[in-house]
């Protein structure tokens, strides 16, 4: 489970803003981004982006 600490540290790679997590996703909501969680491990590279008016 990724640790609610890791925040304190990492922003959003587009817009350098604060992120919020929730169960499987990293959400920038500046952006209406969020990068996946999986097996702890946010994955935060550009080609991981889901928009978030794509659900």
């Amino acid at each position: 489970m990724l640790k609610e600490e890791i925040l304190d540290f990492i922003v959003c790679i587009r817009c350098k803003g604060d992120l919020k997590k929730d169960e499987s996703y990293l959400i920038c909501n500046k952006c209406k981004i969020k990068y996946p969680i999986k097996n702890s491990i946010p994955h935060m590279l550009e080609e991981h982006i889901i928009a978030i008016d794509e659900e």
